[in-house]
């Protein structure tokens, strides 16, 4: 028997993977029954079953739901797949009673609390969950459900749902012999398995190397990133098509366990925070932007109980720096820390980061979700921008935070600068394997000035098959030193890429500070190993990097016969 509104409840039901005391976080799952092993199915927008037999004829549903209560409870807010929008098929039908119920003269304040959806954690190992309804106490309840079922026209789904509500009573959503959905007063059968049902994800963020791009059309779309200087450590800007707007994302299924860029790891911040914070890539609250685009929501989950405002703004200040952005927008919302609590990371009206609660997040539209675009080489990649023109070839300088390869080494060569003259000319040495380890700092040819010829690929500790990269754990020796933020060291100090007479290091006098990402010649050891080599007398000393002989050197960087050791 296929019932309208057990069927809409029923669907509703999600678990918890990942602790057996938690509810699952926002997402999109196959629901199945843990007493007969089989999935929900979707036939239209108001008929379901859980026939499925498999996790591939079952139908992907997007599961949203509001803040937990103290007993860890929650109350389903969207529940939407490819065959219709169950809750508002839901309301639809509350609405119709309600209409029915003021016809006739009859109370209607019960019907909010009757068609609310209890998410609850079952606490079992396997992390199951129950799906129930409240029914309170109802005066003159036997005349009410008569109106209604006399209105609803012998409706099948109608009378079921209508005659086994009991009002006083927790109903627990249960499987039937004929795999539709029924209600329990209690556990069900004496295992209580055919009230109980798991979650398993159908749709999950990878990890990998991506742009994060805010939806918000009216902002331009900027992409996030995390630049540092005396102005903001943490800000959106726009565009990203460049190392310092890379992150390294790694999830477990959703769970983002590593948000890295430009050398900071943002996903510590949660680990900071305490046991059972997590920071999560969830699908958006609107099933059309979950499964018609790549939109999500970045959201910063709080533990369960023990959670002080202070406490969390300094766990933040110590994660992010109290002078970052982030924190002023955590700090500015103390209000919103609570037990239980979610944070989410939206564009705010000034185009910084800024945090939000559920409620507030609902009105945000577009400025609270973001979209992963994973870099792969052909739609989304990074590259240089090679300013200096010489000699029909193009360059710059890079350093990056993770390991990457030149994607077309006949175009792009990439070198270490071994020495740099005092009239600014550089030694070069090409890497022969055009893979550059993350912190190096490197000099960059460039044939052209075309991106797609520029392309650089960044890659984690292993390559495509699995197989270890032998990359080095400390940057190669080279004159260059670079900064992953913008640094507001004094640039008259250093020499930076420029064009006197051909591609030359020397000092910049229009860069007000060192940019993200870019590298330079240090001034002062330039100096002391032109001293060092014009002097015959000094072969096979040991100098400091100020020029200095050292006669008994410890571990450290020297100058032996013109070039930086390691010792």
């Amino acid at each position: 028997m296929k019932k309208i509104f057990t069927l809409i409840l029923a669907a509703m039901v999600v678990t918890c993977a990942s602790a057996i005391t938690r509810l699952p976080d926002q997402g999109v799952y196959n629901i199945k029954n843990v007493y007969s092993n089989t999935y929900v199915v979707l036939q239209n927008t108001y008929l379901a079953d859980i026939t499925a037999q498999t996790a591939e004829d079952a139908s992907d549903l997007l599961v949203w739901y509001g803040a937990r209560d103290a007993n860890g409870e929650a109350l389903l807010s969207v529940l939407s797949g490819d065959g219709g929008d169950m809750m508002a098929t839901l309301d639809m039908i509350k609405g119709l009673i309600e209409d029915v119920l003021e016809y006739n003269d009859q109370p209607t304040w019960f019907l909010d609390e009757m068609f609310q959806l209890h998410l609850v954690p079952t606490g079992d190992a396997d992390g199951s969950v129950y799906l129930c309804v409240d029914v309170p106490e109802i005066e003159n309840w036997e005349e009410i459900r008569d109106i209604i079922l006399e209105a609803a026209g012998g409706q099948t789904a109608v009378n079921y749902y209508i005659t086994h509500m009991h009002p006083g009573n927790r109903h627990y959503m249960g499987i039937d012999y004929d795999g539709s959905f029924g209600y329990r007063l209690e556990a069900g059968t004496p295992e209580g398995t055919d009230i109980k049902f798991l979650m398993e994800p159908c749709l999950d963020f990878e990890s990998g190397f991506c742009f994060i791009k805010n939806a918000d059309a009216e902002n331009n779309a900027p992409y996030l990133r995390r630049v540092h200087s005396l102005r903001s450590t943490v800000d959106l800007e726009w565009p990203c098509n460049d190392a310092s707007a890379v992150f390294e994302l790694g999830t477990d299924g959703h769970r983002v366990n590593k948000l890295a860029v430009q050398g900071l790891d943002l996903a510590p911040l949660a680990a900071a925070l305490g046991e059972g914070a997590y920071m999560t890539l969830c699908p958006t609250n609107s099933v059309d932007d979950k499964f018609a685009y790549n939109n999500a929501v970045l959201k910063l989950q709080l533990p369960d109980e023990g959670v002080a405002a202070n406490a969390v703004l300094a766990a933040a200040a110590q994660a992010l720096g109290e002078d970052s952005k982030l924190y002023a927008a955590l700090s500015s919302k103390s209000d919103l820390i609570a037990d239980r609590a979610a944070l989410y990371f939206v564009l705010g009206e000034n185009g910084d980061v800024d945090i939000v609660g559920d409620d507030d997040l609902l009105e945000l539209a577009d400025a609270g979700k973001w979209q992963i675009e994973y870099i792969d080489g052909s739609d989304f990649y990074f590259a240089p921008e090679a300013a200096v023109e010489a000699n029909g070839k193009y360059y710059t300088t890079l350093k990056a935070a993770f390991n990457y390869t030149i994607v077309n080494p006949d175009k792009v060569t990439a070198y270490l600068v071994r020495n740099v003259a005092v009239d600014g000319t550089p030694e070069l040495e090409a890497i022969e394997d055009n893979e550059i380890p993350a912190g190096e700092a490197v000099l960059l040819e460039c044939a052209t000035q075309d991106d797609e010829d520029n392309m650089l690929m960044p890659f984690a500790a292993a390559n495509p098959s699995g197989a270890p990269r032998a990359m080095p754990e400390t940057p190669l020796l080279t004159m260059l030193e670079g900064t992953y933020f913008d640094d507001d060291t004094p640039n008259d100090k250093n020499f930076m890429l420029t064009l006197q007479d051909g591609m030359t290091f020397a000092v910049d006098n229009a860069l007000e500070y060192m940019p993200a990402n870019k590298a330079w010649a240090n001034k002062q050891i330039v100096t002391a190993i032109t001293t060092v080599k014009t002097d015959a007398q000094n072969d096979d000393a040991i100098y400091d990097l100020l020029g200095r002989k050292v006669v008994n050197p410890t571990h450290g960087i020297y100058i032996v016969n013109g070039k930086k050791v390691v010792k």
